[in-house]
């Protein structure tokens, strides 16, 4: 064999073995993004909702639920993740956080306030299934 055909091999040898490599970390890099993705994918989605019990307005009716995400937030603005256009309602009212498995309810200085079974919310509360949340004159349930 003549040393130049040796030297093409040896060429072609290192071009495949970097074109695996390559190969390789793409894969790898794939592979991650779909976990990934996964995982994320699986935190958006919801993993409880809020039905609505009792309502003095035509909307929302009776009987609709609302999903609820890690941070959902409620209120008249369009930016909730909840929007109950009712007049008692403040633009940005309360908020529903979930910290493992505990959901937390704090009421974001809304005007007319936020009340948990009755009681007017005064700082963050820890909720359970089965709790009521009245928000104007707005009543929902919280189940898991």
């Amino acid at each position: 064999m003549s040393p130049e055909l040796i030297l093409f091999s040896l060429r072609l040898l290192g071009a495949a073995v970097l074109l695996a490599f390559f190969g390789l970390i793409g894969w790898y890099v794939y592979r991650d993004m779909g976990v990934t993705m996964a995982v994320l994918a699986a935190r958006e989605r919801p993993s409880g909702h809020l039905l609505v019990i009792a309502n003095e307005t035509d909307a929302p009716a009776v009987g609709t639920r609302f999903p609820l995400l890690p941070v959902t937030g409620i209120g008249r603005a369009s930016s909730n993740s909840i929007v109950l256009d009712n007049d008692y309602v403040s633009g940005q009212h309360s908020l529903i956080t979930r910290r493992g498995d505990l959901w937390q309810l704090e009421d974001l200085g809304s005007r007319n306030g936020t009340v948990l079974n009755g009681v007017v919310l005064t700082e963050t509360a820890v909720i359970t299934p089965g709790d009521v949340i009245t928000i104007g004159n707005i009543q929902l349930k919280l189940e898991v």
